[in-house]
């Protein structure tokens, strides 16, 4: 290579051709020289001698045996000559010299075979016609074209920098032509090759200059490839740098200088050539021409048939605020519209690119601008390995928009998430984001790699989530949301990382509930342990606590339905567990605005005869005779304000439900429900699904519930995803029908969004006249419709979840009861974790009578 570096490109290749021949590494030895003209004589490190290569040589490639088999044609250059050694005898005599001081083996890189052939430019004017021999290159001609190369490869196992001092002026160099034969015509149909496949966008880099120094014409250019390349400026178009280079005949190049844009920027020659009768293409590029800044850091692949597209976002310390931020959102939103295949339709909920990292560290987002890009990404379906928010200025609110991306589709959006360093972040966002995670189907995340459940890996370096106060969040919020958090744990050589977890409830097949890793987190010394790893459907079926059923009013034997409690309460907002048969209607007919002035006594009264009632009551009315005696809590006693509810349930539906005391309450619950509840809904449908968890995106059409009291699911509908992953399976006594407990999370909030879309994918609930059959079961006196969780952010910006097991519904938990359990968890020993101690219970759940399970009496009191 350091000899070719002085000829033509052309001719440089087919001098390569014939050397690849003789040697396959194309390495060769050179001597360099200053003085003396003693002939060396063979020694035992020398190439023809029979030693190893020793004396001080010993590791370095040589062409011992390559000369050894065709002496007469190895290429032997030296600089003291004055002539270049001609014939076989000078040839096998320079073979036969040893190793100097100054001898090194050179091989050049891309960089140097440039710069040779920027400093031979002025040379090639004065090159002679194909077919006539050039003078004889002197000397200094030849030193000055293989003093360029600084560093070379020396020693044994390792590389060893050894600069050559530039001890000659450049010189023009006249290049030595080859003898035309079978090797020149390879390199012509290579050359015609290369020109086909690069579509002749800048040039091949082999023989475009060669031929207009030759006189020759050069050839046509070829025309670009008639199907749709795709444009990522940053995986660079095939478009050669030749392009960038100095003509032909002009002055001596010096120093290289670079061809491409500097680090961030993109430039005309690196676009790939796009076909211009393409209005997809010509839209692209010029998406691609009006921020090529942002085109250079935002890559996308080409779409495969039946695969999400490839995309790489890293737009770190691109000094992003929240205006940048929404300006590169609809940047990007085009882009993907353009990106997307022909006659693709935009579906929510569905996975159309997928990134390896999705990287804004180190910008200066705030709320606002995340807001912008998890909606941006949620919309175009985008999930990724890694999410980097890293050094910005987000606080709570802006984790809450994360989260929502997170849990948007059933399949995890991220592996991987960075927040350290957002100064605003407390820990109560860090709760909050727990609260998402937890009971989610998609966490933790299912590895194809390990075949484990995976908790998600996260990252958060921040003082305020750091040390004995964020420890106890992380205590406080496992004991509330029933989860567990793994801090990173290690088993001989091999510790939890973002594909695997170690810890040894996370071990095995079974879906656990750890939902996180928290990287560089540390117990305080002497502190309790966080909860282990259990099975992430106990608190399913946890016993009632503060949402059992309370005794009625004295004077109610049998009451029609159920009391509302309440689960939560501060100054300004409160959680009323709503039962069934209680109706949350708008503005309803029957509530006394003076019930808020009875007496203690008179008011329970007036809520047994409420219970007792045939019609359903209003729940507006339970709420004015609890909270409207209280003079803080003018909500309630506010028929416009509908006595503080912003959120429904259906009639025959139970749960939770936020409320507002105050009028600042109301307002902030309001915020509250527009901004986004997490609420998780458990139903018993007919049938079983092929496969554990899925969602429904299927979009709802509100306009006929007016006159019809239903939905439908129509094209003309807004946008609805349900998540839903199967619990448990059951069959009827008679083992004739067959059932199936799901546990539900609503990414979106449409009328009847469960029933209906459980009806859409052919299941729908048990229990429900409006979407089923209409047919009752006997064993279920009602819709089986449960919404088990509902969290909200307080007044104070606390992180506030609160649940309600299937036993807060007793009619729901006895009718379970009544089923043989058959799969899903309780094939995997959930039978023992929710077994209420009673035969009935134990018959329900697990298919068994009592005197079945009398060998098991004692591992069941174990457990």
């Amino acid at each position: 290579k350091p000899c070719c570096a002085a000829l033509a490109p052309s001719s440089r290749f087919a001098l390569q051709a014939r050397m690849l021949r003789l040697g396959p590494g194309g390495l060769q030895r050179v001597q360099l020289s200053t003085g003396g003209s003693a002939s060396p004589t063979p020694s035992a490190g020398s190439p023809t001698s029979g030693g190893g290569g020793g004396g001080g040589r010993s590791g370095v490639l040589t062409f011992r045996s390559v000369a050894s088999q065709e002496p007469e044609s190895e290429v032997v250059l030296q600089a003291k000559p004055k002539a270049f050694a001609t014939g076989k005898a000078k040839a096998k005599a320079a073979a036969r010299a040893p190793v100097a001081e100054d001898e090194v083996e050179v091989e050049l890189g891309e960089d140097e075979e440039w710069e040779e052939e920027q400093a031979a430019i002025p040379a090639r004017a004065a090159a002679p016609p194909r077919g006539k021999a050039p003078p004889t290159p002197g000397t200094a001609g030849l030193k000055a074209a293989l003093l360029r190369p600084s560093a070379f490869a020396t020693g044994v196992g390792q590389a060893t920098a050894r600069a050559v001092p530039a001890r000659v002026a450049a010189a023009p160099v006249a290049r030595k032509r080859p003898v035309e034969d079978e090797g020149d015509e390879w390199v012509r149909q290579f050359e015609a090759k290369w020109s086909q496949a690069v579509g002749d966008t800048g040039g091949d880099e082999f023989g475009a200059e060669e031929e207009e120094q030759d006189g020759e014409e050069p050839p046509a250019p070829v025309e670009p490839p008639a199907k749709r390349p795709r444009a990522a400026l940053t995986a660079q178009s095939k478009a050669s740098p030749v392009a960038a280079r100095p003509p032909a005949g002009g002055a001596p190049a010096g120093p290289r200088q670079p061809t491409g844009p500097p680090p961030g920027k993109a430039s005309a020659e690196r676009r790939p050539a796009l076909a211009g009768n393409d209005e997809g293409d010509e839209v692209l590029l010029a998406l691609l021409q009006e921020r090529p800044d942002w085109a250079s850091r935002c890559t996308v692949e080409p779409a495969r048939p039946g695969q999400p597209q490839r995309v790489t976002i890293s737009m770190a310390e691109a000094c992003l605020g929240d205006d940048g931020i929404s300006d590169w959102c609809k940047w990007m939103e085009r882009r993907f519209q353009a990106e997307l295949p022909r006659g693709a339709v935009l579906t929510p909920g569905k996975c159309r690119f997928k990134a390896s990292s999705v990287d804004f560290s180190e910008n200066k987002l705030t709320v606002v601008g995340v807001q912008a890009l998890c909606a941006m990404l949620e919309k175009f379906g985008v999930r990724c390995e890694v999410f980097r928010l890293t050094g910005n200025a987000m606080g709570n609110d802006g984790v809450r928009a994360v989260a929502k991306y997170l849990t948007c589709s059933v399949h995890a959006t991220a592996v991987e998430l960075n927040l350290s360093r957002n100064s605003k972040l407390t820990g109560e966002g860090i709760k909050w984001l727990m609260g998402n995670l937890a009971m989610h189907p998609a966490y933790p995340v299912w590895s194809s790699e390990s075949q484990r459940y995976v908790p998600l890996w996260v990252r958060v370096e921040n003082s305020k989530v750091r040390g004995e106060a964020g420890y106890q969040v992380l205590q406080s919020l496992c004991g509330t949301l029933s989860c567990s958090i793994c801090l990173g744990e290690r088993s001989a050589d091999i510790k939890c990382g973002p594909r695997q977890c170690v810890n040894v409830g996370c071990c095995d097949e079974l879906k656990h509930n750890c939902v996180a890793h928290l990287c560089s987190w540390e117990a305080p010394e002497g502190a309790n342990p966080l909860p282990a790893p259990a099975a992430h459907a106990r608190p399913l079926f946890a016993p009632a606590g503060r949402g059992a059923p309370k005794a009625p009013p004295s004077g109610v034997e049998t009451p029609a339905r159920e009391e509302p409690r309440i689960m939560y309460e501060d100054e300004d907002l409160a959680v009323v567990l709503k039962p069934a048969g209680w109706s949350c209607l708008p503005q309803p007919k029957g509530v006394n605005p003076a019930w808020s002035k009875l007496k203690p006594l008179a008011r329970r009264r007036q809520v047994g005869e409420l219970m007792a009632q045939e019609p359903a009551p209003p729940l507006q009315a339970w709420l004015l005779l609890h909270f409207g005696p209280e003079p803080s809590c003018e909500a309630a006693r506010d028929p416009a304000s509908d006595r503080g509810i912003v959120h429904r349930l259906d009639v025959d539906a139970s749960g939770p439900l936020l409320v507002g005391k105050t009028a600042k309450g109301f307002e902030h619950a309001r915020k509250q429900s527009s901004s986004g509840l997490v609420k998780d809904y458990l139903a018993l449908v007919h049938g079983s699904f092929a496969t554990e968890r899925g969602e429904c995106v299927a979009p709802i059409d509100t306009s006929p519930y007016a006159e019809t009291k239903r939905v439908r699911v129509a094209g003309v509908g807004q946008p609805a995803v349900t998540v839903w992953e199967a619990i448990a399976e059951y069959q009827s006594m008679d083992r004739t029908e067959r059932y199936t407990l799901v546990h539900c999370r609503m990414v979106t909030l449409r009328t009847h969004q469960l029933r209906a879309h459980m009806q859409h994918l052919g299941h729908p609930l048990v229990g429900d006249t409006l979407y089923g059959d209409g047919d009752v079961p006997a064993f279920c006196p009602r819709l089986f419709l449960h919404k088990y969780r509902i969290g909200f952010f307080n007044i104070n910006e606390e992180a506030c979840f609160e649940s309600s097991s299937l036993q807060t519904a007793p009619d729901l938990w006895q009718a379970l009861c009544r089923l043989r359990k058959v799969g899903g968890m309780a094939m995997m020993g959930l039978e023992l974790l929710v077994y209420d101690g009673t035969a009935a219970g134990m018959q329900g759940l697990c298919g068994r009578s009592a005197a079945e399970l009398t060998a098991r009496e004692y591992r069941l009191a174990n457990l």
